[in-house]
């Protein structure tokens, strides 16, 4: 087994993901299905190999330590990956994704003008939230990448590991790797307000810390960009919220309902057409709806006001589910599959609506409101 040639392979193939575990063949994950590879099943010494041959000594070391460890690594001077080593069950275990150099547009990304809108916010906390390998930080990189080509600001990155490096065009960009630049975000944390930034990109909020560090940052004027692994917008506030002991969720409700400025959910669908995947998203901005029912903890209520601020780039799951659908860009099934609430998707696609008073009401045009 060669490494680099089945890093290449995966490329060739399209593969984000490379699986790699001993006792059986490589695996490849194309358009969210993970394909086994034909040939023989890789060995312990051969993924111990691999590890030896991406990583430097001390990289190596800290494997050694830890047990695990993510880390950024650049093929043939220009192809990226973002690989993970881990143990289990007392093997090494290997995952590499491959970080494409792709356009970095929002159209190309089939990203809504709101999110171009948040990233020329001038300050507030914005969240991009969804599973592993659901756009997280492709959508930030856009961001980051709209900013650094249209504004004349410092951007300060805080990430675990680089997987985009930028390179300054109207911007100055300083990115550091947690591990390698900064111990730990919360020692970067400390210090990044220090560092004069406009624009600072979290590369995952992971504890109260990093949030309380976050939210403080977007209060002060900064333009903070985060993510979580959360699949909507209510787990979002609710994971956020619940970090914190009960005597202080009143106060982190405030604090949140002053500086949020944007929550966005992730979600890659399949393509009707077999030529790759389709993010759906749900998109919550701060209104004053938003912030009453933020602060007041009444969660609940956020549905609805999403579900009617369309006019403000605001919409949930199967509304977006909805439009792709409509416009034959995913398959109905790939829709329910990956709806929240896939009874009210099926009545969505029948031109069904439930109003906020439970009653249904049906509409001849099939698309949603």
């Amino acid at each position: 087994m060669n490494i680099y040639d089945l890093l290449r392979l995966m490329v060739k193939k399209d593969a984000s993901d490379l699986y790699l575990k001993a006792g059986v063949p490589p695996a490849v994950r194309i358009h969210n299905d993970v394909i086994r590879l034909e040939g023989e099943p890789v060995t312990d010494a051969q993924i111990q190999e691999a590890a030896r041959n991406l990583l430097t000594d001390h990289q190596w070391r800290m494997f050694e330590d830890l047990s695990e460890l993510d880390f950024a690594y650049t093929m043939d001077g220009k192809i990226r990956f973002r690989i993970n080593l881990f143990r289990q069950q007392g093997h090494i275990g290997m995952v590499a994704r491959h970080v494409a150099d792709a356009d970095l547009s929002f159209t190309r990304l089939h990203l809504p003008p709101v999110i171009q809108q948040m990233a020329e916010l001038p300050r507030g906390l914005v969240i991009i939230t969804g599973a592993t390998g659901s756009g997280k930080s492709t959508t930030l990189a856009a961001m980051i990448h709209h900013i650094n080509s249209h504004f004349s600001r410092h951007i300060m990155t805080i990430e675990d590991p680089i997987e985009f490096v930028h390179v300054d065009d109207k911007s100055v960009i300083n990115q550091r790797e947690v591990g390698y630049d900064t111990a730990s975000f919360q020692n970067a944390l400390r210090h990044v307000v220090r560092q004069s930034p406009d624009v600072i990109l979290i590369g995952e909020m992971r504890d109260q810390d990093t949030m309380m560090t976050a939210i403080s940052a977007a209060e002060t004027g900064h333009l903070v960009l985060t993510t979580l692994h959360t699949v909507d917008v209510f787990h979002t506030l609710d994971r956020i919220i619940n970090y914190f002991p009960d005597y202080l969720k009143s106060q982190v409700r405030q604090e949140l309902a002053m500086c949020l400025e944007g929550i966005v959910c992730m979600r890659l669908l399949r393509r009707k057409d077999g030529t790759g995947r389709v993010p759906a998203l749900e998109i919550l901005r701060s209104t004053p709806s938003i912030k009453k029912a933020l602060l007041e903890g009444e969660f609940w209520k956020m549905r609805e006001f999403i579900a009617k601020g369309r006019d403000q780039g605001m919409q949930t799951f199967n509304q977006a589910l909805l439009d792709l659908y409509n416009q034959e860009v995913i398959t109905f099934e790939e829709a329910l599959f990956a709806s929240s609430n896939p009874d009210e998707f099926r009545l969505n696609a029948k031109g069904m609506f439930t109003g906020t008073d439970s009653i249904t009401i049906y509409k001849t045009s099939g698309t949603a409101s």
